[in-house]
């Protein structure tokens, strides 16, 4: 059974160290979540390597009190290991529900103590007995065997309730995946009472992980593929959604007025005009994101029009704190046509339309708030220009740059629309 272990330990790391060599080579690891996912392959390479040189010990080394210290030293490796894999998988599972539900969990301050004070504690009892006994050849249970598993639980624990907690914002089936580190493991425990040498947890760990890996990579080059082809589909549908003609008649027809009073101005308002109509039309052609402060200018021109539409009724703030990150041309230009056209443009005495753009440790914002007459945000399910040109908007920040858009709004408050976009995209 040495020897079977021996082959099937080596196996298994071979594909570990493949998958490592991939991540590192292709530079998969560039968010925050792939990056716990590599450290995860790396944790469990370590187990297998562990399990590798103790089988490779036992069937070499033939000095017993030599061949006991290397074993104790290849199963502190394994314990470390295994430590170090269910912590950096609650904080995948974290990252993962936090990236989908847009909420910001954050557990390393817990997480990370808990691995190195259970790591330390079972690498002692290798050598003290304090949790298990071993001389050797078998592992007994020791005086705080039953404290020593605290540690693992807690942590399985907390990524699970995390995903009952966030359950609205997962699939069914992404969660099943989610759980395959706990189920295969279970299935491998499940074989050991035939085969109880079989060194079955680094394995079943090995075998959830691919499973993970290959499904959810999977998963993402479909719904990319989709996207692309919606991208593509949705072009004219961008452009005849930013020129719309009740607007451009509202433009053309204060020009028309200003070219009587005020000459300087209308020559000024064409000239906005033009520039509005370009990024409009340019935004076609546009299948990467922007730099923040070309959307700016944008943005700056429709407002600058609809300032001139709505005159006093119509205050315009702008707050750019940081503007040297990208997203997709016209996105904040949307959410300020929106906060005119549903919030300041419905209200009797006008209002304030506030632009800020600031980032923090792991994200970019810009918040685009008005102090309209605000909406339900259940109006938004039912269908409507607003409707789609949000959906499409999410769908192109997600594909893009993989960001998020959350939308707060309060009936006769006003509303707060802002896009939060990961620094390492």
């Amino acid at each position: 059974m040495d020897y079977v272990n021996i082959g099937i330990s080596a196996f298994m790391l071979a594909i570990m160290d493949i998958k490592l060599f991939g991540d590192i080579h292709m530079r998969k690891a560039t968010n925050r979540e792939r990056m716990q996912f590599t450290k995860m392959l790396l944790a469990d390479s370590v187990m297998l390597a562990a399990v590798l040189a103790a089988k490779i010990f036992v069937c070499v080394i033939k000095d017993e009190t030599l061949l006991t210290l290397l074993l104790r030293v290849a199963y502190s490796m394994y314990f470390v290991g295994f430590y170090i894999l269910l912590g950096f998988y609650s904080l995948y599972v974290t990252y993962y529900i936090s990236r989908m539900s847009g909420k910001s969990l954050e557990i390393r301050g817990f997480v990370m103590p808990l691995i190195v004070i259970y790591s330390v504690f079972w690498v002692i009892s290798l050598f003290k007995g304090v949790v298990v006994n071993y001389d050797g050849q078998t592992f007994e249970k020791g005086a705080l065997y039953f404290i020593g598993q605290v540690g693992g639980y807690s942590i399985m624990l907390l990524s699970v309730v995390y995903m009952i907690v966030y359950r609205q914002y997962l699939k069914t089936d992404s969660v099943m995946i989610l759980l395959s580190i706990v189920f295969f493991p279970l299935i491998g425990v499940f074989i050991r009472s035939f085969v109880p040498e079989l060194e079955v947890l680094p394995y079943s760990f090995c075998l959830s992980l691919i499973f993970m890996d290959n499904t959810f990579q999977y998963e993402q080059e479909r719904l990319i593929l989709e996207q692309e082809d919606k991208i593509s589909r949705d072009r004219i549908k961008i452009l005849f959604s930013q020129i719309k003609p009740h607007f451009l008649y509202n433009v053309l027809n204060s020009i028309y007025v200003l070219c009587e009073k005020d000459p300087e101005q209308a020559q000024e308002a064409i000239g906005r005009f033009s520039d509005y109509l370009r990024g409009n039309l340019g935004s076609i052609e546009l299948a990467d994101c922007i730099p923040l402060r070309k959307e700016m200018e944008h943005v700056s021109n429709y407002l600058s029009l609809e300032k001139m539409r709505f005159r006093d009724k119509l205050t315009i703030e702008y707050d750019i704190k940081d503007d040297f990150f990208a997203l997709p041309a016209l996105s904040v230009q949307l959410l300020a046509e929106n906060a005119v056209k549903h919030g300041i443009h419905k209200k009797e005495n006008g209002g304030t339309i506030h632009i800020e753009s600031f980032s923090e440790e792991d994200y970019y914002y810009v918040v685009v708030e008005d102090d309209g007459v605000g909406f339900d945000l259940s109006d938004i399910e039912q269908g409507g220009g607003l409707h789609i040109g949000l959906d499409n908007l999410k769908e192109r920040l997600l594909t893009m740059c993989n960001g998020l858009l959350i939308i707060e709004s309060t009936k006769g408050v006003g509303t707060k629309a802002t896009i939060k976009i990961p620094k390492n995209e």
